[in-house]
């Protein structure tokens, strides 16, 4: 996975930092993505929806945080989920380095935050990178700053430097020997959680049939653990991943995984995403029907939707941060509605209905009428009706995978395990006509 530009906006625009690893005209497209950014995504929760600007042949995934903007350019296929947990693990260093601040902050700091981005990546190739490492880097009064201090501060500082770079390199020598993402000295809360989350990626063509069906699954870890434990993750079922990729913690076992299907690995401190997996050719059956209905009468549009909860597998779930958006062709204006649940908010050329939570047995519906002029309504009917969803789904598990058990190894006699599944939307669309 190799991207082309890795960098961090404020919100007003200016380019805080950046690097560029090939196209070096992508800068210059970046006035383009903050104008479509304020456009399209100012003011929603646009970090919790993996949001993407595609410009050109080029696309433009993000995460936001306070009055900060963190992205990158793309111009290869590539892994979406890889990258944004790249682009969280920015993000995550940051907050961690500089809480409650704003991008006037970041300014003071931004010789630090470049020599980050050239730890986290070689010739745009993401590098996994010890958390605690990164933040050692940008925090003030981290390494870096140190370092300044000693070598900018005082005349005589030869030795002293050196002395304190020979004490971070000692440091980095004693991570790697033992697992180049934690230090044996870390005193944890002995707890180790797991999320199992599945992304559903689904197109549906108007009669309903399955143009794209697959799913794309994480495996993340939040370990609290003391000293270096060694984890041993068994899985019930394996042998319906289509492809997968690894935390670089698995490659030093990843024959004890492609042997024995187990996930063996000194995990790294805090949360971290080990393993990606991709699915296809397997039926989704998701938690609830959602049935569409699309009229032309009278230079008007009526769309109806039907939204009803149903039981998988014989158990049923509730459906959380249900979001439906609906996107028209230009020249249609919204008239009445109908709705018994939600909020429905108008959009340019779309309608967003927040439906919230799908209870169990529950079944809600919304009725829309669009209106245009006579002589548009022609060329109306020919463009394209599209719906996307966006929901989470928590104790489900679409693929049925799931953690049959969790060894620690090393670690403390007494210790707290657990394993959750969620499923969430993908790229999730029912086309209309």
């Amino acid at each position: 996975m190799s991207i082309d530009t890795i960098f961090i906006l404020s919100q007003n625009g200016e380019i805080l930092a950046h690097r560029i690893f090939k196209g070096l005209k992508r800068k210059d497209t970046l006035p383009e993505f903050y104008t479509q950014f304020v456009q399209f995504f100012r003011g929603t929760n646009a970090d919790k929806e993996y949001p993407i600007i595609r410009i050109k042949d080029a696309l433009y995934p993000f995460v936001t945080f306070s009055d900060i903007i963190i992205g990158a350019i793309v111009t290869e296929e590539i892994p979406v989920l890889q990258l944004f947990a790249t682009l969280f693990l920015i993000l995550d260093v940051l907050k961690a380095s500089f809480p409650n601040e704003s991008s006037e902050k970041l300014k003071q700091n931004l010789h630090s935050i470049g020599i980050m981005l050239d730890s986290i990546f070689d010739y745009g190739y993401p590098q996994i990178t010890q958390k605690h490492v990164l933040e050692s880097i940008v925090k003030p009064g981290g390494i870096i700053e140190k370092i300044e201090e000693k070598i900018i501060g005082r005349q005589n500082v030869q030795k002293e430097t050196v002395s304190l770079l020979e004490k971070y390199i000692d440091g980095q020598a004693d991570v790697r020997e033992h697992s180049q993402y934690r230090l044996p000295e870390i005193k944890g809360e002995e707890e180790v959680y797991f999320d199992v989350i599945e992304f559903l990626d689904c197109v549906f063509d108007k009669n309903g049939r399955i143009l794209i069906e697959e799913i794309n699954g994480e495996i993340k870890v939040d370990c609290n653990l003391s000293g270096v434990p060694e984890l041993f993750v068994f899985l019930n079922q394996t042998n319906q991943f289509n492809d997968y990729t690894v935390h670089e913690c698995l490659l030093q076992k990843i024959d004890t995984y492609e042997r024995e299907r187990v996930l063996a690995f000194v995990p790294p401190s805090g949360t971290t995403t080990i393993f990606y997996y991709n699915i296809k050719g397997i039926s989704i059956r998701p938690p609830f029907e959602f049935i569409p209905k699309l009229q032309f009468i009278n230079n008007q549009v009526k769309i109806e939707f039907l939204l009803k909860n149903r039981p998988v597998r014989g158990q049923s779930y509730v459906v959380d941060e249900f979001h439906t958006k609906l996107t028209v062709p230009t020249g249609l204006t919204l008239g009445e509605t109908e709705m018994a649940q939600g909020t429905l908010q108008q959009l340019e050329n779309a309608i967003l209905w927040r439906i919230g939570k799908l209870e169990i047995d529950s079944s809600i519906r919304l009725a829309v009428t669009f209106t245009s002029t006579e002589d548009q309504f022609n060329i109306i009917q020919q463009g394209n009706f599209l719906v996307q969803l966006k929901f989470v789904v928590n104790t489900f598990s679409p693929s049925q995978t799931k953690i049959d058990k969790v060894e620690v190894r090393n670690g403390a006699k007494v210790l707290t395990k657990k394993a959750r599944n969620i499923a969430k939307s993908g790229y999730y669309e029912i086309r209309l006509n």
